[in-house]
């Protein structure tokens, strides 16, 4: 919104947590960590494999699937990786600003222009196949994004480029005075995967009180609700609310032929309201 950005690198690492190398990542540990004990069981935590099917699978690379520390070695492996490499080699040789943005093996690198973009492209590579990690090609692209897309794109009569984050559509848009904006909204993903969780919730308790179904499902709303409440999401999160409501309709209706719920009779209903969104979070 503030920076000079007119340029995103939007990547994906090709299967993250199964191709952790694990004697890059025992180094990186060894970097903050002087008790031999814990690297030993660190050590011991890696090796450890899976059992499938009653077969044991030895582990090779990779972070232990489903373990609690997984998280924390995943990120602390990228760490060293990637984050510490942008900020102390990368950053200080491009042009412009530059900017990167990760949250566990998702990252955005927005930079000022065009050929620190590129350069960076190039120079990551490079720096993964030094540690095992690879991205992948199909989920890799760069775009023309920023306060002066939507003008460059125009002048060959195309829109400004959209790129999905941590479960939002990002879209160069416009405030209400006709300045740059940036808008972010529920991507279609996220929302197919919250429904497909409601959906599925409602066909396993159908046969609950009314009651409970009521607390349980605005307990659900109110989660997503609380990570996408922002600013242009108002009509999406009301549109999510509705297909939550058509959805328990639809489960009404199976549990018996002698009573068919019309709209009219349900909103007359107390227990069938559910909260509605709003902004939860200041816009930035």
């Amino acid at each position: 919104m503030t920076g000079k950005v007119s340029h995103v690198f939007e990547a994906d690492i090709r299967s993250y947590f199964t191709r952790i190398d694990h004697q890059w990542l025992r180094r990186m540990v060894a970097h903050r960590i002087a008790d031999p004990v814990i690297l030993q069981l660190i050590a011991k935590w890696l090796k450890a494999g899976a059992m499938q099917d009653g077969v044991y699978i030895p582990a090779g690379e990779g972070t232990p699937q489903g373990g609690p520390i997984s998280p924390v070695l995943s990120n602390l492996y990228l760490h060293f990786t990637l984050d510490l490499w942008f900020e102390k080699k990368f950053k200080p040789q491009c042009r412009g600003e530059a900017y990167l943005v990760r949250f566990a093996d998702d990252f955005v690198g927005c930079f000022q222009f065009q050929g620190d973009a590129q350069r960076f492209q190039r120079q990551l590579q490079e720096r993964f196949a030094q540690f095992n990690l690879e991205m992948a090609g199909e989920k890799t692209r760069m775009l023309l994004f920023g306060r002066f897309a939507a003008a460059t794109r125009g002048k060959h009569g195309q829109r400004p480029e959209t790129f999905e984050f941590l479960g939002f559509k990002h879209v160069c848009g416009v405030d209400r005075s006709g300045r740059f904006a940036l808008i972010r909204i529920p991507c279609i993903k996220s929302c197919k995967k919250f429904l497909a969780r409601t959906r599925e919730w409602l066909l396993e308790h159908r046969h609950w009180k009314r009651r409970e179904q009521q607390q349980h499902l605005t307990a659900m709303l109110r989660g997503f609700y609380q990570y996408f409440a922002l600013h242009h999401c108002d009509r999406k999160l009301h549109w999510i609310r509705y297909e939550v409501q058509r959805q328990w309709r639809q489960a009404l209706q199976r549990q018996g032929q002698r009573r068919r719920w019309s709209w009219e009779q349900l909103g007359q209903r107390p227990w069938f309201e559910l909260p509605f969104a709003r902004n939860l979070h200041p816009t930035v």
